[in-house]
C-alpha cells in the first residue's frame, strides 16, 4: 500500500495567477531562504487545506492570494484539496475544493477548481481519501466524540512546527493547545491500531451509552429529589389549608398525585366576602340611645311630680272629708231652717242667723273641694300609671338599643377577625394555586428504563475487548520506542542523551529518556539541551511515521520540519536572516551536527516506503549533493524570489 505524499503546494492570485511548489513524492524535499520569504506559510497552507478553523496564512500571502491548494498523491490516485483564503480581517473560510482522480491538473484560477464544497465535506472527503474512520456521523449534537480520529488528528504526525521542533514540554504539533489535546490524545490508540474501526464503534457506542446512563441516573436522582421535595411541600401546604379549615388533613400515606389533586381541590375554594357594619349605623344607634335617655329622665320628672301631686291630693282630701264631716253636724242643725231666733234659747238673735249662713256656705265650699279632689284624683293616678307605662316602654327601647350597640361592637370584632383569616386563607390558597402552576404545568418526562440501557452497556463492554486493546498499545508503543531509541542512536545529542534509550508512552503522551549508563528515568525537561530536544523529537516523528507504516495506518507518509538547525543556529524573530549557505572548510560542532542530522534525514527517507520529508531551512548545504538535489526552491535574498512573488497585485476585498 502507498502512502499520501504532497506533490504541489500552489497559490492563485487575484489576477489568475499562480505559485506552485513542487515537491518529490517519496523522498526529501528542502526549501531553503531567507526569514520572511514564506517558508513557514507553507505548513500553514497545508494545515488550512486539511481543515484547520483558521487561516493562519501570512498577511502578505492573504493580501496577494485568493485560493490555495495541496495536490496529494498515492501511487496514481491524486486528489486536489483546495480552499478560498480569506481577506485581512476575516478569520476564515468555508468554502472548499475536492477532487480526486488521475492525472489532474492544477487549477490556474479560483474559478477552475472542481469538487466546490463545504468545510465538512470537504474534511469527510479527504479522511474517506486517507482511509480514516468509516465510522459514520452519528455524533450527538454539540458533543465532541472523543476518540473520534478526524483528519484533524493526523496533523501531529506530520508536523514538526518551530514550536515543538525544540520544544521541552510539546511532544507533538497540537498538544500545546489544550482544546485540541483531549481529542489528539484520545485518537492516539486508533492511529496506533490498538483498536479497529469495530471496536472503535463498539468503543464510539459504549462511550455515548455511558454518558447517556450518567444522564440519566443524574435525571432519576435530580427527579426523586424534585418529587420528594414536592411531596413534603404538598404535604406542607395542606397542613396549613387544614389548620385554617379549608382542607381535611393531608394523609401520611398519600402519592404525590394524590396530594397535587387534593390541593388542586383546595385551590379551587371559593372564600366568601366579609362585610362589615358600617359606622353610621353606630353613630344612629348611639343618638337614638341619647334621645331615649332624655324622653326617659323627663318621664321621671313628671312620674316624681304626679306623684307628689297624688300625695298631696290624698292628703288634702282627708283634710277636706275631715272638714266636711265635721261641717256634716251642721245639717243636722238644719241650718237653712235657721231663724232669727236662736236655736237653743229661742230668743230672737242676727248673730246666730249670720253664723248659720256662715256655716253653710263653709259646707258647700267643702263639698265642692272634696268633689273637685275626688276628680282629679283618677286622672292623676291615671296619668301617673300612663308615666310608669312610658318609662317602661322607654327602658325597654333602651336595653334594645343598648343591645343593638353591642351587636354591632360584637359583629365589628368578629368581622374582623373573619377578616384576617379570610386574608390568611386567600394568601395560602394564593401559594397554592402558584405551587401548582410551578410543578403541575411541567411536562412530565417518562423516565427511561435504565435496566434496559444497563443492558446495552453490558453487552457492549462484553465486545470491546479493553485488555485486547490495552496489550496491542503496550505493544506499539514498544516498538515506537524500539524505533526511536534506534534513531536518537544515530542523531547528534549530548548528556546524559548519549546513548540513551526513548520510552515512549501513548497515555499522556510523553517519551521518557533511559540514561544509558545509570539507568536513570529522566522526563523531557531533565535532558536540558535543545540539541537534545531536537533529536529527540526528531526521533520520534521517524518513529511514528516507521510504525505508520508498518501497521499500514491511515496516516500520510509526510513530516514537514520547521529547521533543524534551530538549536544551532539560533535567531531571534524579528533578526532578517538570509539564506546560511555552508560550502565546506573547517567546521563546528554545529555544522557537524546539522550534517548528521540531513544525513539522518535522506538515511530514513530511503529506508522507509513512502515517506515524504519537507525541510524548511535558512541553512544551505552547497557541499552536499544530496541536499542540493533535494533544494526544490532558494528563496535568498539575492534572488528575490519568494512563496507569493512581490509584483502579484494586491486583493482589494479588505
Amino acid at each position: 500500500m502507498t502512502r499520501w505524499n504532497i506533490a504541489n503546494i500552489f497559490f492563485v492570485g487575484v489576477s489568475g495567477q499562480r505559485r506552485d511548489v513542487t515537491l518529490e513524492p517519496g523522498a526529501v524535499n528542502i526549501i531553503t531562504g531567507a526569514s520572511g520569504t514564506g517558508k513557514s506559510a507553507l505548513i500553514k497552507a497545508i494545515d488550512y487545506c486539511l481543515g484547520s478553523s483558521k487561516c493562519e496564512l501570512p498577511v502578505h500571502v492573504r493580501r496577494r492570494s485568493v485560493a490555495v491548494g495541496v495536490k496529494w498523491v498515492s501511487g496514481e490516485a491524486e486528489m486536489i484539496v483546495g480552499r478560498v483564503i480569506p481577506p485581512v480581517g476575516q478569520a476564515t473560510s468555508t468554502r472548499m475544493f475536492a477532487a480526486a482522480g488521475r492525472n489532474l491538473p492544477l487549477p490556474a484560477s479560483l474559478e477552475a477548481f472542481d469538487g466546490a464544497t463545504t468545510l465538512d465535506a470537504a474534511k469527510a472527503f479527504i479522511e474517506r481519501a486517507f482511509g480514516i474512520g468509516d465510522l459514520g456521523d452519528e455524533m450527538e449534537p454539540g458533543i465532541s466524540d472523543r476518540g473520534r480520529a478526524t483528519v484533524r488528528h493526523v496533523t501531529p504526525y506530520l508536523f514538526i512546527t518551530k514550536e515543538v521542533i525544540d520544544s521541552e514540554s510539546v511532544l507533538l504539533h497540537g498538544l500545546e493547545k489544550a482544546e485540541k489535546a483531549r481529542d489528539i490524545v484520545a485518537a492516539i490508540p486508533y492511529f496506533l491500531r490498538a483498536t479497529d474501526e469495530a471496536s472503535a464503534i463498539d468503543e464510539r457506542q459504549l462511550r455515548q451509552l455511558l454518558r447517556a446512563l450518567d444522564r440519566e441516573e443524574a435525571k432519576a436522582r435530580s427527579r426523586a429529589a424534585a418529587e420528594s421535595a414536592l411531596k413534603q411541600r404538598a404535604t406542607s401546604l395542606l397542613a396549613e389549608a387544614h389548620r385554617i379549615g379549608i382542607a381535611t388533613a393531608p394523609s401520611s400515606g398519600a402519592s404525590e398525585g394524590e396530594l397535587l389533586a387534593q390541593l388542586q381541590a383546595v385551590a379551587n375554594t371559593q372564600l366568601e366576602a366579609n362585610a362589615y357594619p358600617t359606622e353610621g349605623e353606630l353613630g344612629a344607634l348611639h343618638d337614638r340611645r341619647r334621645e331615649i335617655l332624655s324622653q326617659l329622665e323627663a318621664s321621671r320628672r313628671q312620674s316624681r311630680a304626679t306623684r307628689t301631686a297624688l300625695r298631696e291630693a290624698t292628703g288634702f282630701e282627708g283634710a277636706v272629708v275631715r272638714q266636711r264631716e265635721k261641717l256634716m253636724l251642721a245639717e243636722h242643725l238644719r241650718l237653712h231652717e235657721a231663724a232669727d231666733i236662736c236655736p237653743v234659747c229661742q230668743a230672737p238673735s242676727e248673730r246666730g242667723r249670720a253664723t248659720a249662713q256662715a256655716l253653710q256656705a263653709t259646707l258647700t265650699k267643702v263639698r265642692a273641694e272634696s268633689a273637685a279632689v275626688e276628680r282629679v284624683m283618677p286622672r292623676l293616678v291615671e296619668h301617673d300609671q300612663a308615666l310608669d307605662e312610658q318609662i317602661r316602654s322607654l327602658n325597654f327601647e333602651l336595653r334594645r338599643v343598648d343591645d343593638q350597640i353591642q351587636t354591632w361592637l360584637r359583629q365589628t370584632e368578629e368581622t374582623r377577625r373573619l377578616a384576617d383569616l379570610a386574608q390568611l386563607r386567600a394568601h395560602l390558597l394564593g401559594r397554592i394555586s402558584f405551587f401548582l402552576e410551578s410543578n403541575m404545568d411541567e411536562p412530565r418526562q417518562v423516565a427511561r428504563d435504565l435496566n434496559v440501557l444497563r443492558a446495552e452497556i453490558a453487552e457492549l463492554e462484553a465486545r470491546v475487548d479493553r485488555e485486547a486493546k490495552k496489550i496491542k498499545l503496550q505493544r506499539a508503543e514498544r516498538k515506537i520506542s524500539q524505533f526511536a531509541s534506534e534513531a536518537l542512536a544515530r542523531l547528534p545529542t549530548v548528556a546524559p542523551c548519549v546513548g540513551s534509550e526513548l520510552e515512549f508512552s501513548s497515555r499522556e503522551p510523553e517519551v521518557a529518556v533511559i540514561e544509558a549508563e545509570s539507568g536513570a528515568v529522566l522526563r523531557m525537561p531533565d535532558v536540558g539541551s535543545d540539541q537534545n530536544y531536537l533529536a529527540i523529537h526528531i526521533a520520534l516523528s521517524f518513529a511514528l511515521q516507521h510504525y505508520f507504516e508498518s501497521v499500514n495506518a491511515p496516516v500520510p507518509g509526510v513530516l514537514v520540519l520547521d529547521q533543524i538547525s534551530r538549536p544551532f543556529f539560533p535567531t531571534r524573530a524579528e533578526e532578517d536572516v538570509d539564506e546560511a549557505e555552508i560550502v565546506g572548510g573547517e567546521e563546528d560542532e554545529d555544522v557537524q551536527a546539522m550534517r548528521r542530522h540531513i544525513d539522518f534525514l535522506f538515511t530514513e527517507v530511503a529506508q522507509q516506503t513512502g515517506l515524504q520529508v519537507l525541510l524548511i531551512e535558512h541553512a544551505y548545504f552547497a557541499d552536499d549533493p544530496r541536499y542540493v538535489a533535494a533544494t526544490c526552491e532558494r528563496w535568498t535574498r539575492a534572488s528575490g524570489r519568494a512563496l507569493i512573488p512581490l509584483d502579484w497585485p494586491v486583493r482589494g476585498d479588505e
